[in-house]
């Protein structure tokens, strides 16, 4: 039995999102409040926590996201203001990983849906 490109494709693109969703349910519910513990003295995270405090899903991904911004662009928001230097350099590698990589996971199969469409349609 011999799958063709398509269907491969087809497979691939319908588990992305159960995959995606998976990680980012794993490190909301898992990994956020050791972040959280390295941002202890910062306002906007702290700010942050007590307005999105219900412990809910979105309250979680609210929080988590702020947190995502931060290591993701950590110039900008050390230009800006928004965090340190050495607040960032605190959090462990294999956090931050834990952290980007199921977004960076979830960026490519969002990117790879549009492409996937487009190649159909044409």
């Amino acid at each position: 039995m011999t799958i063709s490109l398509h269907g491969f494709s087809v497979i691939l693109l319908g588990g992305w999102p159960f995959i995606f969703l998976g990680l980012k349910l794993f490190v909301e519910y898992r990994k956020l409040d050791e972040l959280e513990s390295y941002f202890i003295d910062n306002v906007l995270v702290r700010d942050n926590k007590r307005f999105w405090g219900r412990n809910k899903l979105i309250d979680r991904y609210k929080r988590l996201s702020l947190i995502v911004d931060f290591l993701s662009l950590p110039k900008l928001h050390i230009r800006r203001g928004d965090v340190t230097a050495a607040e960032l350099a605190s959090v462990p590698l294999s956090l931050k990983r834990w952290v980007l990589w199921p977004y960076r996971f979830g960026m490519v199969g969002f990117v790879g849906s549009g492409l996937w469409y487009v190649w159909i349609k044409w």
